[in-house]
């Protein structure tokens, strides 16, 4: 009988205990997103991924036999796969911070043709939270991104190739002075990653042995905001080599590329009124979705040794919106290829290398109902393509221009 009553005391004190413990936790879990359709028209083929969704930039002219451009071709398509589902997880505190986290899902992954779209992971972060201090950690928006200031526009490509479109796996810290932010990161890559002799991989971030290497300032000073960064990325495209002369001789090379991007950027927003803006000169910037990459500078015939040379590039972007229910904005971008450090010898690896510049110009207007939005958006863009001079460090010469008008109408229903 005394058991008993020994056993009922330990089962009312375990109870207790583990009532306190979940009282202390008290995690919340809140779901949100958005079903969102688009309806868009092409006026010529373009690179584009995501079932043409992801609009990049215009194809070059390709002539059949009869002098007929094979890309004029114009394209309609209806897609529904950029719907979101996002789930936010807050508490407990721990180390006397807040903790935070997300996960967001869409069903981009796999896409066109007879294959069927699958799930695709878009973020997924913890947060720590303390009064100036926030230690961020798992995939989120590369910081060059800028959530603060990117183009309010309704195509999923938000401003590519003009503006950086990657989310990678991080670990990130940033902490506030007044009204200044001080913001780090180190950086892997995963979806989002560099060209080279074996394709895209993430592989020659990770043989280089050193993460994607970011530092950032901004100053926010009441409606406005700038900024101001600096990225680093060194990157192993090879980790043997094999001879031009006598086959399957093969030796270990420890060559690398480093390469370096700077940014500045501001917004200014007073109530209905929002203008924003940015500016990149970077090198093998085609992770993130941008015109860039390098090529191969010196090239030894007897063991295959290669030296690297990183592509330079500018980018720029503007963007002015106006309203509230209703919205009308115009968004302007335009990058330029600068060439190479030294002339090229050998192979190129990257995006839209062979391209002088591009520009697009874009004007939106959203109109929103409680939950509701519609929204319709023309998207011009121009690209020009030319000849490559390897010798005179990969500038594009002879250019043509070649261009595509995209109509873009969306929905958008959020919960």
């Amino acid at each position: 009988m005394r058991y008993r009553y020994f056993l009922l005391i330990l089962i009312l004190f375990v109870n207790q205990i583990i009532a306190q413990e979940t009282e202390e936790k008290k995690i919340k879990f809140e779901v949100s997103g958005f079903i969102k359709s688009d309806i868009y028209y092409d006026s010529r083929q373009n690179v584009e991924a995501l079932e043409g969704l992801l609009h990049i930039f215009p194809k070059d002219v390709n002539y059949d036999e009869n002098g007929k451009d094979i890309n004029a071709k114009s394209s309609v398509g209806i897609v529904d796969i950029s719907s979101r589902l996002r789930g936010k997880i807050s508490g407990p505190d721990v180390f006397g911070a807040k903790l935070t986290g997300m996960v967001e899902i869409d069903f981009t992954g796999i896409t066109g043709g007879y294959s069927t779209s699958r799930v695709r992971l878009r973020h997924a972060y913890s947060k720590l939270n303390w009064e100036k201090t926030e230690i961020l950690f798992g995939r989120e928006w590369h910081p060059m991104f800028v959530k603060e200031v990117y183009p309010s526009v309704m195509s999923l490509n938000t401003g590519i190739p003009f503006q950086p479109f990657n989310r990678s796996p991080m670990l990130q810290l940033s902490h506030k002075i007044g009204n200044f932010k001080i913001i780090g990161a180190a950086i892997s890559q995963n979806d989002y990653v560099n060209s080279g002799p074996d394709g895209k991989s993430a592989q020659y971030l990770k043989n280089s042995n050193i993460p994607n290497l970011h530092l950032q300032l901004q100053y926010n000073p009441g409606n406005f905001l700038f900024g101001i960064a600096t990225d680093y990325k060194c990157i192993q495209p090879r980790v043997s080599t094999e001879s031009l002369i006598t086959n399957d001789l093969f030796y270990v090379t420890d060559e690398k590329l480093n390469s370096y991007a700077w940014m500045g950027y501001f917004k200014y927003q007073k109530q209905k009124f929002v203008v924003k803006a940015k500016a990149i000169y970077g090198q093998n910037l085609s992770e993130s979705v941008m015109p860039g990459g390098y090529g191969v500078s010196v090239l030894d015939s007897i063991t295959g040794f290669e030296k690297y040379t990183p592509f330079n590039h500018f980018y720029t972007w503007a963007n002015v919106v106006y309203g509230d229910q209703t919205k009308l904005g115009l968004f302007g971008g335009y990058t330029k290829n600068f060439g190479a450090n030294d002339p090229i010898v050998g192979d190129t690896y990257g995006l839209a290398l062979d391209i002088d510049y591009i520009y697009r110009i874009t004007p939106t207007i959203s109109h929103k109902i409680k939950n509701f939005m519609l929204a319709l958006e023309l998207e011009y863009t121009v690209a020009a393509y030319g000849e490559m001079d390897l010798l005179d460090f990969g500038k594009i010469k002879n250019t043509h221009e070649v261009s595509n008008t995209r109509v873009l109408f969306s929905v958008f229903h959020f919960f």
